[in-house]
This record gives C-alpha cells, structure tokens and sequence, in this order.
C-alpha cells in the first residue's frame, strides 16, 4: 500500500501565489526579484505553521528558476533547478536544521564551502531553519562571512524566537515578520483542499478547527486529517468537537446564556456534560476567554463599522453573539471577563479543575448583583439629606456660623499617672437639629510647624487683621489640639474662656474670615478640657503612647469619623475599617 502524503506536505505552496495570508512578505520579496535588489540575508521570524520554511523554499527556486519569465517573479516549477530545490537534492540549496547543527564546526563547514561558486545555479543559497539554536560561539563564527558575503551567496535564516537571535546577526539581515493567518484565511484554505480532495464540510466545523489552529495553517491541516480520518465524508461540527475533544460553539452559547439569565443551575449542568464527555477544563476556560472577547468586539463595534477578521467566528456564531449581548450590558460583559481571566491561573493550580471551573460560573452567575463603586458613591450621595450638605457657594457658607463640638481629646501618656482628661459634653435633645455634615469645597494648604506654633502664628494673623484685643487674649487661655485639611481642634482649660471665644465667634465676621483664610474649609472644633495633658508639653506631639503619638491618634480619628467613611460602613452591614496609614501629617 503506497505510503500517506499527509495534507500539510501534499498541498504545501509551491509558488509565492499559493501562500495563505502572507501578502506583505509575499509582494516585499517579488518586488525585490524583479527589480533585481534582493538582499544577501534574510530573516524570517514567526509562530510555527505560518510559512517560514516554504517561502524560504519557494524564494531559494526564483532565485535559480532557469525558465522564469523576465517580469514574473514566480518559479517555473519545472527546470532542473526547481525540481531538485522541490525534492531536497539540490547541490546549490542547502537547507540546514538549526537544532542539530549548532557547533562552530558546523558554521565553518558552512563558511568554507560557500567560497566556492554554485555547480548551475546563479546562486549558492544556505537556509538556516530554527536558527535561533545556534550556539553564540557559531554565531560568532557566521558574522565575517555575514558580513562581506561572496556575490553568489545568498543566506535565509528561519527563527520561532527571534529574541534569541543575537542583534549582530539580526543587524546584517532583511528582517521579516511573519503574521499569523486569520481564521477567515485558514477557513478558505480548508475549503479549497477538501474541494481537490472530494470532501465537504460545514462552516462550522472548518472554524472550530480554524480555532483550534490559533493562526497556524499547518496546524490547521494536521487537525483536518485527523478529522478526515474518522472516514467523514460530510464533516460536520459535531465530528469536530467528538474527534478533537474540544467544547463547541453550542456549549459556549448555553454557558453564557445561563450566566446572563443567572440561571447557576444551567451552567453547572451544562459544565458536567462535557466533564463526562471528558473534555479539558484549561482548553475550555482559554476558549471561553476566546469567545467573550468577541462578545465584547461585536458589543462594542456596529456590525456596518466592523472589519473583517475583529471577529474570529463564523457569520452565524456572531449572530448568536448578537442576541446574548444585547441582553446586558457592555459593563457587564466586562465584569464577567475580569472574573474569568482571573479565574484561569486559579483553575491551573486547583487540585480539582473542574470545581474551581464550577465556582468561577457560579460566581459569573451572580455578577450583575455587584454594584459598581459609582453606583456606590450615587447612592450615598441621594442618602443624603440636602440641608446637611455644604453649599459651594463662599458667600452662604460665611453667613452660617461654624459649629462646635465637644469631643474626646487624645488621651495622656501612658506615664502620667493622671487620669483621663474629662470632656464637657451636652447631650443632644429631641428637638435638636442633627449634627452637621458636609464636603470639602476648598482646601488651604496646611500650616506648617507645631499645634503650638501655628496657635502662635493664628494670633499674629489675628493681630494683623485688626481683631478685638479680647479675642487675643482669650486666646491666650486655649490651645490648639490638633490641625487638618479637613478638621480644626482647640481646647480651653475653662468652660467660660470656651463659651466666650464660641459667641465672638458667632458674632464677629472678621474673626471667622480669619479662620477660613488661616484653616479653609476644615470644621473646627471647640473643646473643653478638664485637666492639663500631655498637650500641654513642649513638644505635645512627640512622644509616642502605646506606638502611638497624639497627633497619630487624633487624625485616625478624623479619619474614621468623616462622612463618607460612616457612610461606607453603613452602605455594607458588618464591614469595618481595618487599618488606617498615616501618609502624611502636614
């Protein structure tokens, strides 16, 4: 029985007319021919299956066709030079494996026999294939003769990694980049081989092993013959996904019609059938990472704006593309492929792929129930009631008086044996207006230096201003607790010397105009302070209390305090605040 010529070998391009979605090489290296500029090296860089090795080929027979017409840069296919370039036996054209030949020895045999003229050719060629294998040392050797080549000698290299090509090397070549081919490509090939070979097959079939290609032609043609070899005749997609043990369009469609209705029950069901047809949990979440992403393209891109190739699904795969994403929306196909990108290293690991598979769905499921940080800060924002939000107006804003709050004041050292300081607080009443609340319209840049300097440099401003000598040396009898952006704490030792400055507070215009040139928008707080702590000290701030210094703890508390914090915890029931960093505290 004569031996099978498998497809990929039997309908390998002979002419640079028969390669598959090339054309930018193709038309560079046809130009060059013609015009009679053709470079002494080349460098062909490319996945596997894409062409590499067979336009090398086809370009080694132009160059030594002997009946190529004059302004056709294709070969005959006929000469003596073709056909043995074709059958491997030519003396002219050597093609070398990289991966086995990767001693200098080896370069040097190659160095010395390219002195010597082709035997009856125009041209002594050397291809090079996998040539990134090559040993530094045998690169090393290549570069003189790469360098200053003899007039016959024409080289083409051939590399799946082309970073591991060295730049000296790459620097004295014609560097080509070869694409890999569109599934429309791969698909029309198919076709046009199952017709010379007397088969039929849907346009289903042919791109779910267009897919499973991944842009490799031979690797295409390697898939069909194991399909054809099922004895198909009429292939279908169902013989596809049978023979290769892949997942088809139809299960895709049902996992992501489930996931869109939160239907948990119908993913999982659909999961466990293919776990019994035994199909890989790893190829199935790479292909369903595939076929989101076309969602999104076919979500996001009109169908009359959409190039040809953005999507690598057949016309009806689209369609049904269509109808699933026009049930939700485009943030939340997004959503969904953040989950299951995230979800495909965690499945790889897992003891178990299929149960974290399961969990990813189940989660994916439920995905449109997350609520959006901007949803969020909406609802917050509208929970809000109106007359407790600051006005951005400046104007209104002065004509209110500020409020005052009689909070707890940082707590004295651990090494004073006094106790904690006692804090005049007046308990609300029924009829008492809610606490204020509002936002930051304006920040001033926070003072710099110690509480007990910038209290010092807020009296000299207030001196400045022209203010009423009683409110300096009421002054005299407070203290500045703590200073922030967004809050402002000042205690006095006597509840008279506290209700004094509050009313001239009130009453006084220029005094405020002063605070808020001085402090901004940030709230002040008055307190009263029963007994002397450690703010009092020379540096109040600079001891530390259980890790802790006062000026730490008093911003902590700021922080937790603020609208927005309160609200946060509030929106989610149970959450707290597990940690607070001081970024800066100036």
């Amino acid at each position: 029985m004569p031996s099978y010529l498998v497809l990929a070998r039997k309908y390998r391009p002979t002419t640079f007319g028969d390669v598959v979605g090339q054309d930018h090489v193709v038309q560079t290296l046809k130009n060059s021919i013609l015009s009679g500029r053709v470079a002494h090296a080349f460098l062909f860089c490319g996945v596997r299956g894409v062409g590499k090795t067979t336009v090398a080929r086809i370009l080694a027979k132009a160059l030594n066709c002997s009946q190529r017409r004059e302004n056709d840069a294709e070969p005959c296919n006929e000469c003596a030079s073709c056909t043995e370039i074709a059958r491997g036996i030519s003396v002219d054209v050597q093609e070398i494996d990289g991966a086995s030949n990767t001693s200098v020895e080896n370069i040097r045999e190659i160095n010395d026999n390219i002195k010597y003229p082709p035997v009856s050719s125009p041209y002594k060629i050397i291809i090079i294939d996998e040539v990134h294998m090559i040993s530094i040392n045998a690169f090393n050797a290549l570069l003189k003769t790469l360098e200053e080549p003899p007039s016959h000698a024409k080289f083409i290299f051939a590399t799946t990694e082309s970073h591991k090509v060295p730049a000296t090397i790459n620097s004295r070549c014609q560097r080509f980049n070869f694409r890999t081919i569109s599934m429309q490509d791969i698909v029309k090939g198919m076709s046009w081989i199952l017709e010379k070979e007397g088969l039929t097959a849907s346009e289903e079939a042919l791109a779910l092993v267009a897919r499973e290609a991944r842009g490799s032609f031979r690797d295409a043609l390697s898939l069909l013959d194991q399909v054809i070899a099922f004895g198909a005749h009429d292939i279908t997609d169902r013989d596809v996904v049978g023979i290769l043990g892949i997942s088809g369009r139809e299960a895709f469609s049902r996992v992501m019609d489930s996931v869109l209705g939160k239907d948990a029950a119908e993913a999982l069901r659909t999961v466990h059938e293919l776990f019994q047809q035994g199909y890989d949990p790893e190829q199935f979440v790479l292909d369903l990472i595939q076929y989101l992403r076309n969602m999104v393209i076919v979500k996001s891109v009109p169908a009359e704006t959409r190039r040809e190739g953005m999507v690598d699904a057949p016309p009806s795969e689209i369609q049904e593309m269509e109808r699933l994403g026009s049930r939700t929306s485009i943030e939340h196909l997004h959503n969904i492929f953040a989950m299951l990108l995230k979800s495909e290293s965690e499945i790889k690991r897992a003891g178990n792929p299929w149960v974290a598979l399961e969990m990813t769905l189940v989660r994916m499921c439920h995905s449109a129930d997350l609520v959006s940080l901007s949803e969020i800060v909406r609802r917050m924002d509208s929970d809000l009631p109106k007359e407790v939000i600051r006005p951005p107006s400046r104007p209104e804003r002065k004509d209110r008086p500020r409020e005052t709050v009689a909070a707890k004041p940082p707590l004295p050292q651990e090494s004073e044996p006094a106790p904690a300081p006692i804090v005049e607080a007046k308990a609300p009443q029924d009829d008492e207006a809610p606490a204020e609340r509002f936002t930051i319209t304006r920040v001033t840049p926070v003072p710099a230096g110690t509480p007990d300097e910038v209290w010092g440099s807020l009296k000299t401003s207030m001196t400045q201003a022209g203010i009423d000598p009683i409110v300096i040396s009421l002054m005299e009898h407070g203290t500045l607790i703590s200073f922030g952006p967004t809050e402002v704490e000042i205690g006095f030792h006597s509840s008279f010397y506290k209700g004094q400055f509050e009313s001239r507070l009130k009453e006084k215009p220029e005094l405020r105009k002063v605070l808020d040139e001085f402090f901004g928008d940030a709230r002040i707080k008055i307190l009263t302070l029963a007994q002397r702590t450690s703010l009092d000290t020379e540096k109040p701030y600079g001891v530390p209390s259980d890790d802790q210094t006062d000026l730490e703890r008093a911003l902590k508390n700021e922080a937790l305090e603020h609208p927005l914090v309160r609200a946060v915890l509030g929106e989610f029931e149970g959450s707290s605040v597990e940690e607070i960093k001081i970024i800066s505290s100036r």
